[in-house]
Order: structure tokens, then C-alpha cells, then sequence
């Protein structure tokens, strides 16, 4: 139906805030370097007044990727619990102001508002400190048959899943497209995420989603192996379509039997790689809402990623659909 909107997302709804730091930093906190760290309320609230925020955007995983797919000319919707605190009115005003619908408005009474502390080094390499807050509380009655339905693709984020309501909530969603006749795309997002819920996701996967995201260190964490080979056999043996980023190698798509190379669209420096993926994700989702083929949807999906690391923050500088 020519009627239906892009992409209906579920995930943690927060706020991004950029913090350019070092690695002596990074380690000085106790952090997992080049990783996603959960944090509290105290610890967020502790390193924004000790440290200076660059930028802040709205974002989280499944933002990166929503804000990318308006970025390509394309739109939907993201289901996402959010206070009515001043990071929820920033971020339902970003939202909204880039073309994205957000049915649930403020739904958290008590709990603020999600938010994300980035560290990025001269480098690139970024380390996540995540306060979940309000996002983690969003829970099956947070799902109305009406917001999910007439999207062509639902987007699921892995994060979501460390909170039972919120993955009772993902279930109660999927069972809602799998009626309306929606793709299913779901990431890994995170490989101490796949380490936490390997089983689960193996049954998820194989049960529902059509469309599997994941980088290297990811998919072969979820087969369990060592062998990138045996990885790209592993997402063969889906009977699915698998996109497996591989940083400056590009990445491949696997389609069934068919393993297609996608070479990776170059920029002069690496500058921030917070967010690739998750443009990644963006460009080809896009593509696939728009009934390219695999490859298309892979150059899509590499020429976002390619944007998004040439500097700061992970909202494209430029509208992506002028660069495709």
C-alpha cells in the first residue's frame, strides 16, 4: 500500500551528549572503553558537571537510525516512553521539527527522561554511558494497535531487551505487525547486549524478524564462534537477510545463499564513529521501504555511515538523500 509510512521503531527514547575526552579519561571512570556502560541517575548527573558537553542531540540507538531514515527523504514513527522533563520536550521537539511521528507524547510520571554521555576520542573511538531512565519502563500497555500498524518495516532495538516489560512490549508489537504484514528488522546493538541474551535473541530471531542488523563481533557472538566464515554460514543458515558491518571493510549482506560485498564509501578522516551502525541500519532500512535491491540498500546504508563518521555526533550534516 502506497499509503503506509517507512518505519514504525521501538527503543529506548534519550537524549545523545557529546563529551570530547581521551582514553586516560575513559579508564579514570571505570568504564568499559569502546563499549555501552549503564549507568545511574548519580553518575550521569556526576560526569555532566565534571566534564563539558560539546553538542547535545536527540538520539539513542533506534533515534540515530529514525533521524537517518528522515534523512533520506523517507518517515515513521518511534515508540519510545519519555518524561515531560526539559530532556523530553528537547527531545519530542527534535523529533517532531525532523519529520518523525511520536504517538506516546510523555508517559513516564516519575522517572526522567532517558540520556546517553558519550565520550569521543581524536580517534573516534566512543564509549557510551547510558541512564536509561524512562525509556526502560515502556511496557505492553504502551502499545496501541493504531501507532504500529501501516508502516511497511518494524524496527527492533536489541538495548530494549534487558527489561522484561519492555521485551514483553517488543513481543506484543511484533505480534501486531506480523498481522499487518510488516517486515521485521531487528539489531544486536552491543556485544555484551548478544552476551546477556544470546538464547533469547536466537529465539526471536529465528521466529520473527526478517531483517537482521550486526556487526562483526556481534554475529559472531550470537552463533558463538571465533570464524567470521563461520558467521557469514551462521546468518546463511537464517533463511534470511543478514547486514554484518565490518568497520573499514565494509560490510556484506547475506540473502539466503547469496553473500553480497559492499564496499565501504571512504572520507578523509575518521572523526566520531558513534552512530555508524545505527546510519547504517538507517540507509538500508530506507532502501528496503523503497523496494530497492540489496545492493542499493548496502550502498545506501554504507554512503549514511560514511557521513556520520567525517565528524561530531551522529545526525547526518548534510540530507542524505542529496548524497545518493
Amino acid at each position: 500500500m502506497t499509503d503506509k509510512l517507512d518505519v514504525v521503531g521501538i527503543g529506548n527514547a534519550m537524549v545523545d551528549a557529546m563529551i570530547p575526552s581521551s582514553k586516560e579519561e575513559v579508564e579514570k571512570n571505570n568504564l568499559n572503553r569502546d563499549s555501552m556502560n549503564l549507568i545511574d541517575e548519580d553518575l550521569k548527573n556526576s560526569l555532566h558537571k565534571n566534564y563539558s558537553i560539546k553538542e547535545m542531540i536527540g538520539g539513542g540507538s533506534l533515534g540515530n537510525s529514525m533521524f537517518g531514515i528522515t534523512s533520506f527523504g523517507g518517515n515513521g514513527s518511534f515508540i519510545g516512553k519519555i518524561k515531560n522533563d526539559e530532556i523530553g520536550i528537547f527531545l519530542q521537539k527534535d523529533m517532531v521539527r525532523e519529520g518523525l511521528q511520536f504517538p506516546l507524547g510523555f508517559t513516564s510520571p516519575d522517572i526522567s527522561t532517558g540520556c546517553c554521555t558519550i565520550f569521543v576520542e581524536d580517534d573516534g573511538t566512543r564509549t557510551m554511558c547510558t541512564f536509561l531512565g524512562a525509556g526502560t519502563l515502556i511496557s505492553p500497555e504502551d502499545i496501541y494497535p493504531e501507532h504500529i500498524r501501516s508502516h511497511k518495516i518494524a524496527y527492533l532495538e536489541g538495548y530494549l531487551w534487558d527489561n522484561q516489560n519492555a521485551k514483553m512490549a517488543m513481543k506484543k508489537m511484533v505480534d501486531i505487525c506480523k498481522e499487518d504484514n510488516q517486515q521485521i528488522a531487528f539489531t544486536l546493538s552491543d556485544l555484551f547486549c548478544v552476551d546477556r541474551h544470546r538464547d533469547s535473541f536466537k529465539e526471536l530471531i529465528e521466529n520473527n524478524v526478517d531483517i537482521l542488523f550486526a556487526n562483526e563481533d556481534e554475529i559472531k557472538a550470537q552463533c558463538q564462534s571465533n570464524s567470521f566464515d563461520k558467521a557469514v554460514e551462521y546468518a546463511k543458515s537464517l533463511n534470511m537477510i543478514v547486514a554484518i558491518t565490518r568497520s573499514e571493510n565494509g560490510s556484506v549482506v547475506v540473502s539466503n545463499n547469496e553473500v553480497i560485498e559492499i564496499n565501504p564509501v571512504q572520507v578523509d578522516r575518521v572523526v566520531d564513529t558513534t552512530g555508524a551502525g545505527d546510519l547504517y541500519a538507517a540507509g538500508f532500512l530506507f532502501g528496503i521501504a523503497k523496494n530497492k535491491d540489496l545492493a542499493t540498500c548496502g550502498h545506501y546504508a554504507s554512503i549514511a555511515a560514511a557521513e556520520i563518521i567525517s565528524h561530531y555526533g551522529a545526525r547526518p550534516l548534510v540530507k542524505l538523500s542529496n548524497l545518493v
